[in-house]
């Protein structure tokens, strides 16, 4: 009897966490979470930078950030992703298809996935400009699907797919979301919750007409606009790569208002959705077991070393679409950026 009474228990809890293999490979064990963020770069000069609004989203989910710079050496990478639970790559402004941001966006992909088929869990978020790159790693390269849609300083609501509200458990993003938030999909679908500022898209013809999308990714939301209905989220069948069009982040710490930005949804509806994908995205890193090599090692890397130096408040100068940001110097974390390639193609995206 006790035998059988464990099992129920079992099943019921499994029911309700949304049990899948990565449920069971990859328990939710780690509490001291550190991700990274990638840094990008300004359009007039080299300096690294990332919007602190990124820093705060991970930071109100209760994990802590460490900065990751573009083009550096092998090594740097090879040394500091393991040590990482997981990665977000930032929207900006940075060509797709070559360039230090290209090339290393494709690099951390490769060690992802590497990991997890070695039994490590490495989770991705890709939001805006990465969201694209995310698409062009897994066409190889290729931005023939790019279409001109111009939804620049918007709020919408999302289009969540109707298989995936029938069955959230299908999905990694929404399979925890009965416990977590109940009714996220009517907060979702009626409410203007979603900061996009984007002038690229993929239209939703577009995606169902690549092969290597449709098999390897989850279509998990699409969004209409004027003439142009556009995929806006989706994530990896396999791999912990998740990916949104628009920008979690704003709801709760952009506030600027100029010419650009400023139609930013604040209410509470859009601050709930900010917050159920961050708690996401952090609970996924906490399957990581990536640690430092000690706690002088992981707290040499955080990026509170940088609040005294590069921590700049941008919100008062009238051209910045940030409240803050954090601008590293040439040499940040003994890097360099002498990779930095000049090029007219540059994707303008916040």
């Amino acid at each position: 009897m006790i035998i059988i009474r464990a099992i129920i228990i079992n099943l019921f809890i499994i029911n309700i966490a949304g049990y899948n293999d990565d449920d069971e490979r990859f328990p939710l064990i780690n509490d001291r979470v550190v991700i990274g963020v990638l840094a990008q770069y300004p359009y007039k000069d080299e300096h690294q930078y990332i919007a602190a609004s990124y820093v705060k989203f991970l930071e109100s989910s209760g994990a802590r950030v460490a900065p990751v710079f573009c083009g550096r050496s092998s090594d740097y990478y090879e040394t500091l992703l393991p040590k990482l639970n997981g990665i977000l790559l930032p929207g900006g402004g940075s060509p797709l298809d070559e360039g230090p941001y290209a090339e290393t966006v494709d690099l951390i992909i490769e060690t992802s996935k590497k990991f997890y088929d070695n039994g490590k869990y490495f989770p991705i978020w890709a939001t805006c400009l990465s969201f694209e790159k995310i698409i062009v790693h897994f066409l190889n390269g290729s931005l023939q699907w790019e279409s001109e849609c111009h939804v620049q300083n918007l709020s919408l609501n999302l289009e969540i797919e109707k298989s995936i509200i029938n069955d959230p458990k299908s999905t990694r993003m929404f399979r925890d979301m009965e416990i977590m938030m109940p009714n996220f999909f009517d907060i979702l679908q009626k409410h203007n919750v979603t900061a996009n500022y984007h002038r690229i898209c993929m239209s939703l013809d577009e995606w169902k007409k690549h092969k290597e999308l449709v098999e390897n990714f989850q279509l998990i939301s699409q969004n209409s606009y004027g003439n142009h209905t556009f995929v806006s989220m989706f994530e990896h069948r396999k791999y912990p790569i998740y990916a949104s069009m628009w920008h979690p982040e704003k709801n709760q710490f952009e506030f600027v208002i100029n010419d650009h930005v400023g139609n930013i949804n604040h209410d509470r509806w859009s601050i709930i959705v900010a917050q159920y994908f961050g708690n996401f995205f952090v609970n996924e890193a906490r399957r990581s077991c990536g640690r430092f090599n000690d706690k002088l090692d992981e707290s040499k890397h955080l990026i509170y070393n940088y609040n005294e130096c590069c921590r700049e408040y941008t919100g008062n100068d009238g051209k910045s679409s940030y409240e803050e940001i954090f601008r590293f110097p040439f040499d940040a974390n003994h890097g360099s950026s002498s990779m930095i390639k000049g090029s007219i193609l540059v994707i303008n995206n916040e």
